[in-house]
């Protein structure tokens, strides 16, 4: 958003005159005014278009300026410019109006110079604002994702278990999850060289969410050479079959590994548990799909295994 670009202003105010004379002023700078009478038109043109910014008179019947910006700054978590209009110029009604959670001030009679400037300088911090958002969520994405095989890494899977638990707890629903391991991946490393580790890990991960039929469905990365996928509303016998395809999947892509004792292509083993199986915690049910991995690893891996 920026001044030469076409805003949305929605003008709050009780009086018609006001409002005509305001809005005209909003047109002839080239935006356009959204206009509302009260509290209830003003909340409704809010919930129902994109709002750039809010001229509020302050005194007004029912539910004055100072109220209806609590309840708007209550109500909607992202910032929206708003600049109050009114007779009354004391410092008293500045500082209740800054409270309140106002940006900025304008004594009626308005004068089309200093609106004008107004919306020139509250579009600029709302760019900056809207610039700083973008970057925040970027940050986000970056801090969330493994940064070799851009899936979820481990601070991410965390906040994703805890979430899909406590929704299983709350829905009485079963969650599944899969601890995954590459046999033999240090030998991988050992031979073939570290970048080519890399690469393997990559293809790996590709080849797990290429598994994955359900946008529901969470894949992460839980430490070197493990992941974890995060399957709610799956019950145990669902995940145990995703497994089997997870299995079958590598057999198909045969990524050569020559130093194997199992096969001549990667393989994985895989550790399946539920929230059916009594885990009191989100630890617990991590530490059942790790004992269900450790068996399947002793009984010759390659193979998914159940936790008992």
């Amino acid at each position: 958003m920026g001044s030469k670009k076409q805003l949305n202003i929605l003008l709050v105010d009780d009086d018609k005159v006001m409002r005509d004379v305001v809005s005209a002023m909003i047109s002839d700078n080239g935006h356009l005014p959204l206009i509302a009478d009260g509290y209830k038109q003003a909340l409704s043109l809010l919930s129902s278009n994109k709002i750039d910014m809010i001229l509020m008179d302050i005194e007004m019947p029912n539910v004055n300026g100072f109220s209806l910006t609590l309840m708007i700054r209550e109500k909607y978590s992202h910032w929206i410019p708003i600049i109050f209009l009114s007779a009354i110029d004391t410092e008293e009604y500045l500082s209740k109006g800054i409270d309140a959670g106002g940006d900025d001030y304008l004594t009626k009679p308005v004068k089309q110079v200093i609106l004008n400037a107004k919306i020139r300088a509250m579009a600029r911090i709302a760019l900056m604002q809207d610039e700083l958002e973008v970057l925040n969520q970027k940050l986000e994405v970056l801090t969330n994702t493994d940064a070799l095989t851009k899936i979820m890494n481990r601070r991410a899977l965390d906040q994703c278990l805890q979430k899909e638990w406590a929704i299983s707890k709350r829905q009485d629903a079963e969650l599944s999850i899969l601890l995954i391991d590459i046999d033999f991946f240090k030998l991988y490393n050992d031979n073939y060289g570290h970048q080519k580790g890399d690469r393997c890990l990559i293809r790996f991960a590709r080849i797990l969410r290429e598994q994955l039929g359900r946008d529901s469905d969470y894949l992460a990365r839980y430490g070197g050479e493990e992941f974890i996928v995060i399957l709610p509303f799956t019950p145990i016998e669902g995940a145990r079959y995703k497994a089997i395809e997870i299995i079958n999947a590598l057999k198909l892509a045969a990524i050569k590994h020559g130093f194997s004792t199992i096969a001549p292509h990667v393989t994985a083993s895989i550790g399946i548990t539920s929230t059916a199986l009594n885990a009191k915690s989100v630890d617990e049910i991590i530490r059942q799909a790790d004992i269900a991995l450790y068996k399947a690893k002793e009984l010759g891996r390659n193979q998914s295994l159940i936790f008992e």
